[in-house]
């Protein structure tokens, strides 16, 4: 019988065990934590495989693909047994392209898939977003230098004494933004890993202007040469603040890693115009499985 179980941190070491050297975002124990929204997001251990249920809303629930050593097959189909019991057509999210191909090897023809471009995530290279050379990131390279130029600024490393200032920051940020739309959730996610940043191990940068902070960034390696951005937000009103964090997190803290994944744009017109303005190198493409009929 499937258990599904709350997201805590005390469930850390639990994922640790199943999610790792994963670059799809989805898989990843910081993300799941700080967006279950109070049991939006679930888990539960089914075959020796981990696997998420999503159910947000008055939206029927969905599943995770299974990740893990366990039997792979067997715990597809308990799934969708579980998610048929609820009354719903099984379907599967956020899958990666090995995952699908995995999924289609198991079960041949049992599954109809949908690319799901609104949550794939943007993969960018880091020495890129340190150097921010060529024609294209012209602009990001203006905004940059224009910051450089005109403000007394300097990079550092965040340490749980930040923390509060971190929080004060981050009001004042959706208090500038005129199209806010991120609501209690963004602000629950954010003081998530605000309030759990050492436990939770992530690595924060911030950028501070005559010794206030104006610019904070968290992220964590997934792979060996990927890292993961989980948060950014700043003050709005500084030309180039948001290109200095960029720039100064990547350059600072993550220039021995190969590759940086910003997330998904979830759909949103300004969001995927800011994300394709720094150039991806790669989408890492993610895909919706839903049953036909019985397996």
């Amino acid at each position: 019988m499937i258990e599904r179980k709350r997201i805590t941190l005390n469930e850390k070491d639990v994922f640790s065990r199943y999610f790792s050297n994963i670059d799809n975002s989805t898989y990843n124990f910081t993300n799941m934590f700080m967006w279950e929204g109070n049991g939006a997001i679930t888990y539960a251990e089914v075959c020796g495989c981990m696997v998420l249920f999503f159910q947000f809303g008055k939206n029927p629930p969905m599943a995770s693909y299974p990740i893990g050593s366990g039997n792979k097959k067997e715990a597809i189909r308990q799934i969708c047994e579980y998610l048929k019991g609820e009354g719903v057509r099984p379907l599967f999210r956020n899958l990666s392209e090995w995952m699908k191909d995995e999924l289609e090897k198991l079960y041949p023809d049992k599954f109809d898939f949908i690319y799901d471009r609104d949550n794939s995530d943007y993969v960018y290279e880091t020495e890129k977003l340190i150097t921010l050379s060529g024609k294209k990131l012209h602009q990001k390279r203006n905004h940059l230098n224009y910051f450089k130029n005109n403000y007394n600024f300097e990079y550092v490393k965040l340490t749980e004494n930040d923390m509060p200032e971190c929080k004060k920051l981050f009001e004042r940020w959706t208090e500038e933004k005129q199209d806010d739309d991120s609501g209690d959730n963004a602000r629950a996610a954010t003081y998530k890993v605000i309030d759990n940043f050492s436990a939770l191990g992530v690595v924060g940068g911030g950028i501070k202007i005559d010794g206030q902070l104006e610019a904070a960034s968290f992220a964590e390696p997934v792979t060996n040469d990927t890292v993961l951005a989980h948060l950014e937000f700043g003050n709005s009103l500084i030309r180039g603040v948001f290109n200095a964090i960029n720039q100064q997190f990547c350059e600072h803290e993550w220039s021995e890693y190969k590759y940086i994944n910003r997330e998904e744009d979830m759909g949103l017109s300004g969001l995927r115009q800011s994300k394709l303005a720094y150039r991806p190198i790669y989408l890492i493409d993610k895909y919706a499985a839903a049953l036909i009929g019985d397996i």
